[in-house]
């Protein structure tokens, strides 16, 4: 099939060609559905649960449901399912959480890739499947809005692929009008990258947008028989949304500061190619790319992500203050 579109492209138009494409990978998702349905022989709910075993090592119990994020109101990116287990508390396992007697965690299978409206993720990107919370409120950050974020994550099942640069694993990410993105976290290739678009530099005293988005490579992963790791990330962020100087995006990886830029966060324009860009949306949980570039079909199934000690607020002091709630 993939030789009867490439030979497409030399007779057809460019519209026709995009056409022919998403077609052919929605026939691949399609195929990869019917493909899970024999694979799986066990519930949803079991399976993740017994994900969770093998990695944790003992018994636990998951609490399905969609998991909390102290200071920000969220609702279910694409209506994702989470009553089967795919977002969950991880309850026994007290020694294994970051902070708590409790943690959490979210799981994607790409065989449950949806459509919704004009989205249809099971095309995109190369294959595409969430498992992700987003805000409940149109705009998490308007001109002026700064917030501290802080959050941790460990990649725990078929999410590490060192020799495959396809495929992506967003967790977390401040989302714009359109496909370019305000700031985003990512796993690829074993590695936690941070890129940060609608920058700007400063030349002869006065700030202008830079067409070039910054991409910095955090930190590197340890990576286990599991496609996972065997430790905690920390992350916090620090963002002011703003047109003006005072704008600033700074993060920091396991307490140390790791990306740290001051001036314009927006370009001032509430439209730029006929979509909003001097605002955007929270989103967080677990987003993965180029599914249908996994090399063996069973590692774009039962991605997993561990999360723990989140909270979302104004000012740093206050951010404190909620994770000290952290049960």
């Amino acid at each position: 099939m993939r030789k009867i579109f490439i030979f497409l492209i030399f007779i057809l138009s460019p519209l026709q060609i995009l056409f022919a494409e998403e077609n052919w990978y929605q026939t691949a998702a399609n195929l990869h559905k019917e493909w899970a349905k024999t694979y799986y022989k066990l519930s949803d709910f079991e399976r993740y649960t017994n994900i969770h075993k093998l990695i944790i090592g003992k018994e636990i119990k998951l609490r399905p449901g969609k998991i909390p994020f102290p200071g920000w109101k969220t609702n279910l990116s694409m209506n994702v399912k989470v009553k089967d287990g795919a977002m969950a508390e991880v309850i026994g396992a007290e020694d294994f959480a970051f902070n708590g007697k409790t943690f959490y965690s979210f799981t994607a299978d790409y065989s449950k890739c949806k459509k919704k409206g004009k989205q249809n993720d099971c095309t995109h990107h190369f294959g595409s499947v969430r498992t992700e919370l987003t805000s409940k409120a149109d705009w998490t950050f308007t001109e002026g809005t700064e917030k501290w974020i802080n959050y941790v994550f460990m990649p725990t099942q078929n999410i590490l692929f060192p020799k495959n640069p396809h495929r992506k694993f967003t967790v977390g990410q401040c989302h714009p009008d359109g496909h370019k993105i305000t700031w985003m976290m990512t796993i690829q290739s074993a590695k936690l990258i941070f890129t940060h678009e609608f920058s700007s530099f400063k030349n002869n005293d006065q700030w202008k947008p830079s067409s070039m988005e910054k991409r910095r490579v955090l930190k590197k992963f340890k990576v286990n028989k599991n496609h996972g790791t065997d430790s905690w990330t920390k992350v916090r962020i620090n963002f002011k949304n703003s047109k003006k100087p005072d704008g600033k995006l700074k993060v920091w990886i396991d307490d140390k500061l790791a990306y740290d830029y001051e001036g314009p966060t927006n370009w001032g324009k509430k439209k730029h190619e006929g979509k909003t860009r001097n605002v955007c949306y929270f989103k967080f949980g677990l987003y993965a790319n180029a599914n249908l570039k996994a090399e063996h079909k069973h590692e774009a199934e039962g991605m997993t992500v561990f999360t723990d000690y989140m909270a979302m607020a104004r000012t740093e002091k206050k951010l404190e203050a909620l994770l000290l709630k952290d049960k």
